[in-house]
């Protein structure tokens, strides 16, 4: 017999709550649509194990037992390859502490992020009701709680004390920037079943670990040269077919996969206590084939500096003035490092071109303008991610 149309849900207010936020989220549909698809009754597209062949290779795995940092850097990160690693994070005391029922005892009545409206604005919902949402719904696409205020918000500060930044990722040099002039780059996320995150690559050149406390992750990822048309499957969905992640794994990543046999797709689970690590420009995607809970963050180091120097002096510049700034204060090997690229590279700063002179390949939506960022140096040097940067000590 078909599903009912509606979730009993166990609180009153959830139906409401759950209503307001879809209205917010998804302007193109109703939310009485969002299970249109009828993916709750189908378990296939989330059991189906992964077939390889000689284009879909797995993403090799290694065990936490057998990697230190320094091979891990050689091997994996500095050669710009993705891994995921083995019971990487299965001490944290956040294996237990962030099971749903857990996590509701602390956090009922705190509100989180579960999607943006048109305007960019944060659409939140309280957590009772998110769990509540998460354990009766049906839809093909679900909500996805993805937090980024770890540090900003006194309600959630707590949860970082349940993990730790892995010893295989020691470098966070953004972390030598202005805190409010930081881009986003740590996210908590609980995703229901059914939800996930549509090919795509991380902003300015960053690479990325996301660890798994609860749950399974498949992911797909893309070598950096493969062109976005052929990973986003342009041409390739037929009319009144939707291209969430879940239909990405259905039906248009094979097509992908018909339409250019020559290209290498990478696929691989991602179990409790597991992380992934992706490189920088790599495409990548994920669906969330089990109610699932994870940490990830976005990082700058030895592996991948030169790269993000040169997306951020482009791409933000107000933000690359700040943080060439503080590396002249606090890491001047970095400093001198990011001096001698531009100087190769014949890359004049802002503060060093004459007025109005623009970036030869700049976009006009790469201006700074918006940035509410302080222009005031702040001490750095007690930060996590800086070792080996600061004076005293020998850089990676």
């Amino acid at each position: 017999e078909p599903p009912p149309k509606v979730p009993l849900y166990a609180h009153r207010r959830t139906h409401t709550e759950v209503r307001r936020c879809k209205r917010a989220e998804r302007t193109d549909i109703k939310p009485s649509e969002w299970g249109k698809f009828g993916y709750a009754a189908r378990s296939d597209v989330l059991e189906q194990p992964i077939q390889y062949d000689e284009q879909t290779v797995p993403i090799p795995r290694v065990s936490t037992e057998q990697v230190t940092p320094a091979w891990f850097l050689q091997n994996f990160a500095a050669r710009g390859r993705p891994a995921i690693i083995e019971g990487a994070c299965a001490k944290w005391p956040a294996m237990s502490r962030w099971g749903l029922k857990e996590l509701e005892d602390r956090f009922r009545h705190v509100s989180f992020k579960v999607g943006e409206d048109d305007k960019g604005k944060k659409i939140k919902m309280k957590f009772k009701y998110f769990a509540d949402y998460m354990r009766h719904q049906m839809d093909d696409n679900p909500l996805y709680l993805f937090e980024t205020e770890l540090e900003d918000n006194a309600h959630v500060r707590s949860l970082q004390e349940d993990y730790q930044v892995p010893d295989l990722f020691p470098d966070d040099w953004l972390n030598l920037m202005n805190h409010d002039a930081r881009p986003p780059h740590k996210w908590w996320c609980i995703g229901p079943k059914r939800s996930g995150t549509t090919v795509h690559v991380d902003p300015l050149g960053t690479s990325a670990w996301n660890a798994v406390t609860h749950g399974c992750k498949h992911w797909v990822l893309f070598e950096p040269d493969v062109p976005k048309k052929v990973v986003k499957g342009k041409g390739l969905k037929e009319k009144g077919e939707d291209d969430e992640a879940i239909m990405y794994f259905d039906f248009i990543l094979p097509r992908i996969k018909r339409a250019n046999p020559g290209v290498r797709v990478y696929q691989g689970l991602q179990h409790p206590g597991d992380i992934i690590f992706v490189p920088g420009d790599w495409w990548h995607g994920v669906l969330n084939t089990q109610d699932c809970v994870a940490v990830t963050q976005n990082y700058c180091g030895p592996d991948n500096f030169e790269v993000v120097w040169r997306r951020i002096r482009r791409d933000r510049e107000k933000i690359a003035h700040l943080w060439l700034r503080n590396m002249r204060k606090f890491a001047p090997i970095l400093h001198e490092r990011a001096r001698e690229l531009n100087k190769q590279d014949g890359f004049r700063m802002r503060h060093e071109r004459a007025k109005g002179e623009r970036l030869p390949d700049q976009s006009s939506s790469s201006s700074d303008s918006s940035d509410s960022s302080s222009d005031e140096a702040v001490d750095v040097s007690h930060r996590e991610g800086l070792g080996g940067l600061l004076p005293g000590a020998a850089m990676a």
